[in-house]
């Protein structure tokens, strides 16, 4: 999965998405209408800071303005994303 330290996220809806994704190393920020906006900020923090491998998106949870936020950071810093 990569380096020792960097971890796959998951974006959107609250803590109960995560559990369908069996992944050893997961971290989970709920989308702005379950967290609100600090939660945003604070995803993206993480992603610059190096620590995310990965990041999936749960479309269903979030609004356009939060996913095509994170979508344009993602490529902005090589990040790899999924929308499911």
């Amino acid at each position: 999965m990569g380096a020792v330290g960097r971890r796959v996220a998951v974006y959107g809806g609250d803590e109960r998405q995560v559990e369908r994704f069996d992944l050893p190393d997961v971290v989970f920020f709920k989308s702005s209408r379950f967290g609100g906006n600090g939660e945003l900020r604070r995803f993206e923090n993480a992603i610059r800071s190096g620590t995310i491998c990965e990041v999936i998106i749960l479309r269903k949870w979030n609004g356009h303005a939060g996913t095509s936020k994170v979508r344009r950071l993602c490529r902005q810093l090589g990040v790899t994303y999924r929308v499911e």
